[in-house]
């Protein structure tokens, strides 16, 4: 994955929302209702880009978003951490949480 998960795997949240709940709890804000089919909703990568002060353009797509914030943490994004229809797999939210966790170390 990324390079920056250097938490224990016990600490790995198992599911999508717990991965979403995570990255608010982290950003001390509530966390965003999760969409149709656990799909994770988009205003949690703008909430990260917003509260980091990333920069990144608000029009962006949800797997755009994604990669920019781990890109801007120096981490690399694969390919497996996003899908077909504009999704991020459960390895790209993760790398998400990583990089929120780099950004507030």
């Amino acid at each position: 994955m990324t390079q920056f998960l250097d938490f224990e795997e016990t600490d790995v949240p198992l599911d999508k929302k717990e991965i979403v709940d995570e990255i608010a709890r982290l950003l001390g804000m509530p966390a965003p209702p999760m969409s149709t089919g656990s799909t994770e909703p988009r205003a949690i990568f703008q909430m990260v880009n917003d509260h980091l002060g990333l920069g990144l353009d608000p029009r962006l797509g949800k797997p755009e978003l994604a990669r920019g914030i781990v890109e801007a943490s120096g981490a690399t994004w694969d390919p497996d951490f996003e899908s077909r229809g504009a999704t991020v797999t459960k390895p790209g939210l993760l790398a998400v949480l990583a990089a929120v966790r780099f950004y507030l170390a």
